[in-house]
């Protein structure tokens, strides 16, 4: 006498094993669609986070030795003459000194300020989703959006071995240090804003922003079009900020 030990007509089917971390990450790379549906069905955020900063650190730690300063002096050395032609040199040397501690505090803080920024994207499209009716919870967005910003931190892993090459960093250059957007045509000190518009089109950003829309539509339950509605809308916000910042540094250096 055999025993049937396939599952009875009443009982729940296999679940699968869920995916690990590193496993979620290539597949949000290489395919998406499937991986985001089990992100949204699976959220974790521990994980991907911790990666995340791991990843920063290391490549703060590779390139802050790098770091060097002296453009960013030179032009705030500028604007300080404008605004006070009486300045001495002094007092110029004492301002380049707190700026280069300035940038070591926020440069191995960077990571984690990431991490804040990455919270409120998640939040603010949540949001908007809710808002149109789409579907979703904070972990699950989160999770979305802490996966959807791998391409990203493959820019930084670049950018880190780039600089390492290099031996030295500006950071005037940060925008066009990898050829990945076509900020470089254009002169960012005669073309401020159209510098900072150019550079919005970087290959690793308009990957993420995908990610966001494959993502958002999988927790949200909503359709790839009306994702990219809501992602892009926000993110056109997000550039319109970043333009009238370029302006407003511009106007104040020729003022």
């Amino acid at each position: 006498m055999t025993t049937d030990i396939q599952s009875s007509p009443g009982s729940p089917p296999p679940t699968e094993p869920q995916k690990n971390v590193f496993a979620r990450i290539a597949g949000v790379l290489f395919a998406p669609a499937e991986t985001f549906q089990d992100i949204a069905r699976r959220p974790d955020i521990l994980g991907p986070l911790l990666v995340i900063l791991l990843i920063g650190y290391v490549c703060t730690a590779l390139v802050m030795p790098k770091l060097d300063m002296s453009s960013i002096n030179a032009q705030q050395a500028e604007q300080m003459r404008k605004q006070n032609p009486n300045m001495g040199e002094e007092q110029i040397a004492q301002m380049e000194k707190i700026t280069a501690a300035t940038s070591k505090i926020f440069g191995w803080l960077g990571p984690i300020f990431g991490l804040v920024w990455y919270a409120i994207i998640a939040g603010a499209l949540l949001l908007a989703f809710r808002l149109f009716g789409g579907q979703g919870t904070y972990k699950q967005a989160f999770s979305a959006t802490l996966y959807a910003w791998m391409p990203l931190v493959l820019f930084s892993i670049i950018s880190a071995i780039v600089i390492t090459a290099r031996g030295s960093f500006d950071p005037t250059t940060a925008a066009t240090l990898v050829k990945s957007n076509p900020a470089f045509l254009v002169d960012m000190k005669e073309q401020p804003v159209l510098f900072s518009l150019l550079s919005s089109f970087d290959i690793f950003t308009l990957w993420t922003v995908f990610l966001l829309i494959v993502g958002f539509a999988a927790l949200a339950k909503t359709s790839k079009a009306k994702a990219a509605v809501i992602v892009l809308s926000l993110w056109a916000v997000v550039i319109v900020i970043k333009l009238g910042g370029a302006a407003f540094t511009a106007a104040r250096m020729k003022a």
